[in-house]
């Protein structure tokens, strides 16, 4: 870990672009005696500009790097890269944008502008002093690499792994090709035409030398972190093994079930595609009229209809093959398009399968040996008389198969699929993803996509193991950390944590908690939910966001306002609100911030006791949030500072949240005027003693106390919820048990005021 701090700050003239609109030599000599050294450059971020960069640093012995200039969004990544040769890693090197937060957006004078673009740098020299950079790690992970569940894309993913050499485990219901194929159709029907391939990959992948396989065992606890993983397995005759691993690859198919009784299902006549598949195996192909009825429109999910209508066409076609005689029709909703290629269509005609279209406006009707429905042509009620009425399955995932996603932490939120609700951020801030899935509990799919998808987790899997044995798996530099010393393993941050990054380690009771580097994404929102500061987002911590909003509110005016925009919608909005050549209120002073839900409540505290009039925060659309639900827990955090200024006589909307989206910088430009106008119109809260204790104690109280931070934590949107404790819009019992714990603890805060720090716990 770095102690001794050199910081360097680069101020671009962008061609045109900000040297005539901002007075550089002025700005120089305000921040030159401020940092260890400082240059302004034509095109920093031109070669030429990157090589001065690299010798200054080199030359001064910088650590740190603020490039003053344009947008970080786009050109962070392009000085981390260049940079990263004299060891000036990610985390810091910092960009403020004076080309579209300062030069363009208004029409104030070169050297009024420089006084702005001088506030913000010199909060990015604030965040800089106090960030603790660490070390860049490499990750080491070796065999095994255990593939577990019920999923037919276990085979070709043991495959892919075990023909690298790398070492497999393999845990299965079955392990005989015969049986694994004759049960086949209970998740994949309509795939006869595959069975001799597939199972010529079953043998030959059972028979590899560095295949382990626990056959009819049952996983019952999944502990660790990449690379470390200890898994524990119930055998056959009853007894527990437990086993180290590098990885873990999660082959789990979907269950097909019946719809209700009222589609007329009895399992005999009235049943589903793989019932028949059923049928076809133990009694030969039917004879009669068979209709198929994709159904999938009916049970209120169309996107799994073209998997249907694949699955009956294949399955007509072998009824046909075996048995021309047999009249097979395929009926279908309107609105479904036929899934078939010209070729098909033209074997289709051959073999004489009718698709008939009904009315999506008028449900058919069931009957004994018929079914009617509205004819698309003359919309008068026709019959399809049926020996056999085949239905399309309900798809989901269940039973033993939902049993083992959950223990391995695949399940995020109720869903009938394990396609839960991921953070959406950029490749390189994750070092791997999550548990690496495959098969149709992932989401509905045929055989063939079932097997791609195994084959894709093999390969994923054997490229990161060899990645780390060349050394050139790095763990990503902004991730949680947990302080073992604070941390009480109360499961908060478990439970926000919509990676799946956080864990437990058994040998240790589960105390304190563990963070996989390899699978936090750096959201931070269970960093700042965490009631006794046990989770540190390192390389971006509280600690340094406090550093810069306290520094850049100490040098707001009565009538100027901090705004934290958060790169996905905020940050982007504005930068957008440049380019269309849009200006707005210049009091405005944009920090960026990954998400607004890794703000914790006591940097806003520490902005108005460091003296900022008002503070908005501005972030992604509703539920568009790209790390989980961070709008709605800055949300609550907000609240709670509402809630604190009213007890003290502040005005509450001296802190508000927005919401942004990019395409609309019209919209922000709106959001920003109106609140500037607010501030300026209600003034700076007057620095009477009485005030300043009062910031003081709602400060203390939002950094310190355990219970209103356990009582927030508790509140907070999970992952898998759409309405929560704390959603105050519909939970009003909640909001005033808030309040008086609120009232009761700031009483609390005010008398331990003069204390440097205090613990209240629940």
């Amino acid at each position: 870990m770095m102690t001794d701090t050199k910081i360097g700050v680069f101020l671009c003239k962008c061609g045109n672009e900000i040297a005539p609109l901002i007075d550089l030599p002025h700005l120089y000599s305000t921040i030159q005696p401020e940092v260890d050294y400082c240059e302004i450059l034509s095109f920093p971020c031109l070669q030429p500009g990157l090589e001065k960069i690299m010798s200054a640093a080199a030359a001064n012995r910088l650590n740190r790097i603020i490039i003053a200039g344009c947008e970080g969004r786009t050109m962070l990544k392009k000085f981390e890269t260049a940079l990263e040769p004299v060891d000036i890693l990610k985390g810091q090197i910092d960009m403020v944008n004076l080309h579209s937060h300062v030069a363009t957006v208004s029409d104030k004078s070169p050297l009024e502008k420089a006084a702005k673009a001088a506030k913000l740098i010199i909060a990015s020299i604030a965040e800089m002093r106090v960030l603790k950079a660490t070390e860049q790690k490499r990750a080491r992970i070796d065999g095994p690499v255990v593939v577990v569940g019920n999923g037919i894309s276990s085979f070709p993913a043991v495959r892919k792994i075990t023909q690298a050499g790398i070492k497999c485990i393999l845990s299965v219901p079955e392990t005989d090709p015969d049986k694994i194929i004759r049960n086949l159709h209970l998740s994949y029907p309509g795939e006869r035409p595959h069975y001799d391939r597939l199972k010529t990959l079953i043998s030959d992948t059972l028979d590899s030398k560095d295949l382990t396989v626990f056959e009819h065992s049952r996983l019952t606890e999944l502990v660790g972190v990449t690379g470390n993983y200890t898994l524990t397995f119930t055998l056959q005759n009853g007894q527990e093994e437990t086993i180290k691993a590098g990885a873990v690859i999660a082959a789990l198919d979907a269950e097909l079930s019946p719809p209700g009784p009222e589609f007329g299902y009895d399992g005999r006549a009235v049943l589903i595609q793989s019932e028949m598949e059923e049928q076809i195996t133990q009694n030969g192909t039917p004879k009669g009229q068979v209709v198929f009825w994709i159904s999938d429109y009916e049970y209120g999910m169309p996107e799994h209809a073209m998997l249907s209508a694949k699955n009956a066409w294949s399955m007509a076609m072998h009824m046909k093959a075996c048995s021309p005689e047999t009249n097979v029709m395929i009926f279908h909703n309107e609105k479904m398009a036929i899934p078939l290629t010209g070729a098909e269509r033209a074997v289709n005609r051959k073999a004489g399968i009718a698709w008939i279209p009904y009315d999506n406006a008028v449900r058919p009707s069931v009957q004994d040996g018929y079914v009617t429905f509205c004819n698309l042509k003359d919309h008068v009620e026709h019959e399809l008389a049926w020996d056999f009425l085949v239905l399309s399955p309900k798809r989901g995932i269940n039973g033993e198969a939902k049993t083992t996603a959950r223990i391995l932490g695949l399940i995020h939120k109720e869903t009938p699929f394990l396609t839960g609700h991921h953070a959406k951020v950029r490749p390189e801030m994750i070092g791997r993803e999550e548990t690496y899935l495959a098969g149709s509990a992932r989401y509905p799919c045929d055989l063939q996509e079932a097997l791609n998808q195994g084959r894709k987790a093999g390969t994923r899997n054997v490229e990161m193991i060899e990645k780390s044995h060349a050394h050139q798996l790095l763990v990503p530099r902004i991730v949680c950390v947990v302080d073992t010393d604070k941390c009480v393993a109360c499961g908060q941050c478990q439970e926000l944590c919509d990676c799946g990054g956080i864990g437990i380690e058994k040998s240790t009771g589960g105390l304190p908690r563990i963070v996989d580097p390899m699978l936090c994404t750096g959201g931070g929102t269970c960093a700042a939910a965490c009631p006794y500061g046990a989770l540190v987002l390192q390389n971006n911590s509280t600690d340094q966001k406090e550093a810069r909003i306290g520094a850049l509110s100490r040098q707001m005016e009565p009538d100027e306002v901090v705004a934290m925009a958060c790169v996905w919608g905020g940050l982007p909005a504005a930068d957008n609100a440049h380019r269309r050549k849009m200006s707005y209120d210049p009091r405005t002073h944009i920090l960026g911030i990954p998400c607004v839900g890794q703000i914790d409540p006591a940097v806003m505290a520490k902005a108005f006791l460091e003296g900022a009039p008002g503070l908005l925060l501005i972030g992604c659309l509703p539920e568009e949030c790209h790390h989980s639900y961070g709008i709605d827990h800055a949300w609550n955090r907000v609240n709670l500072i509402k809630k604190l200024f009213e007890l003290c006589g502040f005005d509450r909307r001296r802190i508000a949240i927005a919401h942004a989206d990019m395409n609309k910088p019209e919209e922000f430009v709106k959001t920003v005027d109106s609140f500037n106008a607010l501030i300026a119109a209600l003034g700076p809260i007057p620095k009477t003693q009485a005030n300043l204790d009062n910031l003081a104690s709602i400060y203390q109280l939002c950094k310190y106390n355990t219970r209103i931070r356990t009582l927030l934590s508790v509140a907070l949107r999970r992952p898998w919820e759409k309405t929560y404790r704390g959603d105050q819009r519909h939970a009003l019992e909640f909001d005033r048990d808030f309040t008086a714990a609120i009232e009761e603890e700031f009483d609390f805060a005010e008398s331990a005021l003069n204390e440097p720090a205090f613990y209240r716990y629940a």
